[in-house]
């Protein structure tokens, strides 16, 4: 909350990919912020948690080449924690064809000035991303710290193609 600057910044729309038991979210309602979470409805915890804590929530999964689904809304804040719809640790772990892709349609989520912000899990090799990977996020424009990948406003450079159906 604090690295993201949620605990004194104006109301912000934020929208939390894999939110899981929507945790975050719950903080940062309660901060006065607009939330959505987005995440698969696999695990019965996380959807009771979800309808307790009041977390309004769409039920997508997120996969390679395929768009977010439609909101009613931009959003200032897009967040994406210990993300698994990568592939991870798997034999499948998106390059950057896959990450070109995902980035463009997720800046067309984003409100003018908004920030996209992932931490992405370790691998079994103990990295986070390949340095083929290291270099196409920062020539997509962002900042780098270890798991995280920080697109802040103005950054997220658009690709050179647009995601189909955008």
């Amino acid at each position: 909350m604090r690295e993201l600057g949620a605990d004194y910044s104006p109301r912000s729309r934020i929208l939390d990919l894999g939110c899981g038991a929507g945790y975050f979210l719950y903080i940062n309602k309660l901060l006065g912020h607009e939330i959505l979470g987005l995440d698969l409805d696999d695990l019965p915890m996380f959807r009771e948690l979800t309808e307790l804590l009041q977390i309004p929530r769409t039920i997508a999964r997120i996969e390679a080449f395929q768009p977010l689904p439609k909101f009613d809304r931009k959003f200032d804040i897009i967040t994406a924690y210990l993300i698994c719809f990568n592939n991870h640790k798997s034999d499948k772990l998106w390059g950057p064809a896959e990450w070109d892709y995902f980035l463009s349609d997720a800046a067309g989520h984003l409100a003018r000035n908004g920030r996209l912000w992932l931490e992405l899990n370790r691998e079994y090799d103990g990295s986070y991303y390949t340095p083929e990977l290291k270099a196409f996020f920062e020539q997509r424009g962002a900042e780098l710290q270890s798991f995280r990948v920080i697109f802040n406003p103005g950054t997220l450079v658009p690709s050179e193609v647009a995601p189909v159906g955008r």
